[in-house]
């Protein structure tokens, strides 16, 4: 993998973000536009984006390694969650952020920031194993995340069926499904899914870059130990995981989606379910700042692995 290719593609990525940035700080879209876009792509392009990558999958992999992925996926969650029992006391933060810190060890920005990065690097077949990847993550950020950010306090009141019925979860089946049984879609149906899909990469590089309109960037730049944290989470992290996996699998680009993916930024998320269930918004809000920056970096660094 080139890694100039890499960092031409994060650069262009985040010159979307800055668009986006300067579109929000100039009121000309509202923080309702932002909601907005943000649903319509969490309900509409992100799903047919991952129906229309099933298509190319096979150019990236055969059927059984698409269950590998998933097991990879599950299995690389349980160790970011054993991994998030250590973060706070790594980073001494205080306890009142201490949930946040474990939300931010456990999940990244997979869908708004991954999927797009994957499809850069990787092509649209590749697109198909991050949307596997994400099964877990979607499943996941709805419960045990909610449980993080709240310290239990909202544990009771988890939706069920917000978890299952997440449409980007419920393509992901599908597109599974699709594969696995050789199932193709209609091709006007294709292409459909893949010319709504297309909005997808510039319309959430573009909201991200929306939603920094409201961070203090001063604070943000600050926090010392979000950065020692960024660097940890996003580089050594995924350096361990290429260490511990690259004997392990054979295909380098799913090894190099597993490993991109697992180097992802802060996640929005993080944001949203904080202001929603009581947690460090400020702390998470900064957080996802630094790190989205710092992926120009780190991303193409990475990419040196493979």
């Amino acid at each position: 993998m080139d890694s100039s290719v890499v960092l031409n593609q994060m650069v262009m990525l985040m010159l979307i973000v800055v668009v986006g940035y300067i579109t929000a700080k100039s009121g000309v879209l509202s923080k309702m536009a932002n909601l907005n876009f943000a649903g319509l792509i969490n309900y509409v392009t992100v799903p047919a984006l991952i129906l229309s990558s099933t298509s190319a999958a096979g150019q990236v992999g055969t059927k059984w390694d698409s269950i590998f992925v998933l097991i990879m996926a599950v299995l690389s969650y349980v160790f970011f969650i054993g991994l998030a029992f250590l973060t706070p006391k790594l980073f001494r933060v205080q306890a009142d952020q201490a949930g946040i810190l474990q939300f931010l060890t456990v999940f990244a920005n997979n869908g708004f920031m991954g999927f797009p990065v994957v499809q850069a690097i990787f092509g649209t077949g590749a697109l198909f194993y991050a949307s596997i990847y994400n099964i877990p993550n979607n499943l996941l950020v709805y419960s045990i995340g909610i449980y993080m950010i709240s310290k239990g306090q909202k544990s009771s009141q988890i939706d069920w069926r917000t978890i299952l019925m997440n449409p980007a979860t419920i393509a992901s089946f599908l597109a599974l499904f699709f594969f696995f049984f050789d199932i193709e879609l209609p091709s006007v149906i294709a292409q459909t899914a893949t010319s709504i899909g297309g909005i997808t990469s510039p319309l959430a590089m573009f909201i991200i870059g929306s939603s920094m309109a409201d961070i203090d960037l001063v604070v943000a730049a600050k926090n010392v130990k979000l950065y020692a944290f960024a660097a940890f989470r996003m580089l050594l992290v995924p350096l361990f995981l290429w260490l511990l996996l690259s004997p392990l699998i054979s295909n380098p680009i799913i090894l190099g989606i597993l490993i991109i993916i697992a180097a992802m930024p802060g996640p929005t998320m993080a944001v949203t379910l904080s202001t929603q269930y009581g947690g460090q918004t400020a702390f998470a809000t900064s957080y996802v700042f630094i790190s989205t920056v710092f992926s120009v970096i780190t991303i193409p660094l990475i990419s040196l692995l493979f």
